[in-house]
């Protein structure tokens, strides 16, 4: 009898690859749709990362185009570089200048003895340091005098067992942080300590007394500590005068001029000369022009390069390839579309700045046909020599108010183009402080050692005690002045940014903070009855200006309002001192300004590229699932498979056994017709 055959264990069936080609079978459609999908989804994402860095790169050419600042910059050049520099800014004067550099600025310096090591000990004390102008001759070694710089405090240091080498005192002197710089040299025969002021100028040499707790005759007796002493009591001098200090001395256009420092300001309004080399009787030409036309033009052609790469991203990313060529991943793609139409609505607008110029294709920029921007560099110029400020006005937010009591200073990308008119209800006031009234039957008021020192509280800022001058005063009006001129020099005061106007008021001091509002205080810290400021002085703290923008409630801080609504974000300074109707204003955003707050939008975490880049994200997460999904229902789909074979195999087994058997028992069956013995 025939056997029954099915490969597997009892079959003779292929199971497993059976089952491989059905496992097969039922995935790869699914997988091959996964893949495809997930590679669109990732060259999408490069697509958009790619998108995102030229729209950073493009954001960063408008830089320059929406600041003012580099609008307004001057163009400088100097006939020799190697006498000296110049930086302008945004209110330099323009002009002609010839200028003659006599004499550098420099400090003083003073050269000890000599030492064997610096690991001599020079001496125990005290060093204190005065600052001002020193008469002295070198080679006679004659100390004529010195005059105190009231300005800079005496400071000490103090010499013990812990520092009393030459290198210990070197870095005593370092680390007190005084405004002296100490160093050793190495002459080759020997070690000498250097000191020098660290700022510049006649007024800010040194005078040097020492301390070391005996007779006055040792602190000058050349041994110990005194070798360092230098000052006109000292008889036999061991601090030599290696470089005296000295002033920077120019002339520019005939007039004398001097300073402690070589970085020369407040000559030329808005400019800073940096004095290099000294060159007398050898003019350095300076020519300064109002609009720095080249830097207008490589900024305003950086922008139009920046875009037009920008362009070609676009281009590549969205192009249609047709049957030769493959499509760019963002082909159709709406949020692509949709940002490159907003860049260009911008690009083509035009902007209310009530100038000559208004728009790109008015000052010599036009689109082409493939979206890029072409530009004329002759229209250009031209329009630049024609209107500077209203090329400029063509890509940065300007306000143009009709009151000249009205300033505008700033804005935002929320405010709206327009025109806003401004009504005041309150003008800002300064902090101030009056007096009693001085008798005239006082003057003139002589200040001495007894009257000639004042504190004040201006904005939050307190000043040191500062010193009038000892001298006898006429009128309250040559008080007011000096009291002005030392409170304004006061150091805390200079750091802050504060100072005060003073002021005759009907017989009494008044003295007002320079700013205004509700920070804008003024007290008295340390008083004084020659002057009248006494307790009963009469403080009154300033008041914001208070009005409204466009119609909306604008909010104040000192001179400045800030509107709401259309004007949310405009900031006005009203330096007007009537509260009243102060016409209008008329903004424009500028294209710079505004393409830079498109783009802002566009980077933003919450914008359309990261929304977009967080859907694919998502899609690409999603494809991760459906693969876990495919896996599971496939396994699920084997294993059934398997249990089935696994059943048909074992029924096989037993057919099988069965057959076996039955051809046994019919094997022992007598024949038919035979002999059945």
């Amino acid at each position: 009898m025939a056997t029954i055959t099915a490969g597997g264990i009892g079959s003779g069936l292929d199971v497993n690859g059976i089952l491989e080609q059905i496992v097969a079978a039922e995935t790869e459609p699914t997988e091959n749709r996964l893949n495809l999908k997930e590679a669109t989804l990732q060259a999408e994402l490069s697509a958009y990362g790619s998108l995102k860095s030229s729209i950073s790169t493009f954001q960063n050419s408008l830089s320059k185009l929406k600041s003012p600042t580099f609008f307004n910059s001057s163009d400088a050049s100097v006939s020799d570089t190697d006498v000296l520099s110049v930086t302008t800014s945004s209110i330099t004067q323009a002009g002609n200048y010839s200028i003659d550099v006599e004499t550098l600025a420099q400090s003083q310096a003073l050269a000890s003895v000599e030492f064997t090591s610096i690991t001599d000990v020079i001496g125990n004390g005290t060093l204190t340091f005065d600052f001002g102008t020193t008469v002295y001759t070198q080679a006679t070694e004659t100390y004529t005098s010195f005059t105190t710089n009231t300005k800079r405090p005496t400071q000490s240091v103090v010499i013990d067992n812990t520092n009393n080498t030459v290198t210990g005192v070197r870095d005593a002197i370092n680390q007190a942080n005084i405004g002296v710089s100490a160093s050793i040299v190495d002459n080759g025969t020997g070690f000498q300590l250097l000191l020098s002021s660290d700022i510049q100028g006649v007024n800010n040499s040194l005078e040097i007394t020492v301390e070391e707790g005996g007779t006055a005759a040792e602190n000058i007796d050349a041994t110990g500590l005194s070798l360092l002493a230098f000052n006109s009591s000292v008889t036999d001098f061991q601090q030599a005068q290696t470089q005296a200090a000295a002033d920077a001395k120019l002339s520019i256009n005939g007039l004398t001029v001097f300073r402690e420092s070589n970085s020369i300001t407040g000559v030329i309004t808005g400019t800073t000369l940096d004095l290099k080399k000294a060159d007398p009787g050898k003019p350095v030409q300076l020519v300064i022009l109002d609009n720095n036309i080249k830097e207008a033009e490589k900024n305003i052609g950086s922008f139009v390069s920046a875009y037009n790469e920008l362009t070609t991203v676009f281009n590549d990313l969205t192009k249609f390839g047709g049957q030769t060529a493959q499509n760019g991943p963002l082909l159709g793609d709406s949020t692509t579309r949709n940002i490159l139409q907003q860049i260009r609505k911008d690009l083509g607008s035009i902007v209310d700045n009530g100038g000559t110029y208004n728009s790109l294709s008015s000052i010599g920029i036009t689109l082409n046909s493939d979206g890029s921007l072409a530009l004329d560099a002759g229209d250009l110029n031209d329009a630049l020599k024609v209107d500077f400020d209203s090329v400029a006005q063509v890509f940065y937010a300007s306000g143009n108010p009709s009151d000249s009591a009205v300033k505008f200073i700033s804005s935002t990308s929320s405010t709206q183009d327009g025109t806003f008119n401004l009504s005041l209800s309150t003008v800002a006031t300064q902090g101030q402080v009056v007096g009693d009234v001085v008798p005239l039957l006082s003057f003139p008021i002589t200040i001495d050692a007894s009257n000639n020192t004042l504190s004040l509280i201006v904005d939050g800022i307190s000043s040191s005690p500062f010193s009038l001058t000892q001298a006898s005063y006429a009128d309250l009006d040559a008080l007011a002045k000096e009291i002005q001129i030392q409170a304004n020099s006061d150091t805390a005061f200079v750091q802050a940014g504060v100072s005060v106007s003073v002021i005759d008021d009907s017989g009494a001091l008044k003295i007002n903070s320079s700013s205004y509002g509700e920070n804008s205080t003024i007290s008295i810290l340390s008083q004084n009855s020659t002057l009248g400021l006494t307790a009963s002085a009469i403080e009154t703290t300033g008041v914001n200006v208070a009005g409204s923008i466009d119609g909306s409630p604008a909010s104040g801080l000192g001179r400045f309002l800030t509107g709401s609504g259309n004007a949310s974000g405009l900031v006005l300074e009203v330096t007007g001192t009537s509260a009243v109707n102060r016409g209008s204003v008329v903004f424009s955003q500028g294209l710079a300004s505004k393409l830079d707050g498109l783009l802002t939008q566009f980077l933003a975490s919450e914008g359309q590229i990261t929304s977009k880049t967080d859907s694919i994200n998502s899609q690409i997460t999603d494809i991760s699932s459906q693969r876990i999904e495919l896996t599971e229902r496939v396994n699920g789909i084997e294993a059934r498979l398997r249990k089935q074979f696994t059943a048909l195999d074992v029924l096989l087994g037993k057919l099988n056994n069965t057959s076996n058997f039955l051809e046994q028992q019919l094997a022992s069956l007598p024949t038919i017709g035979g002999n059945n013995n």
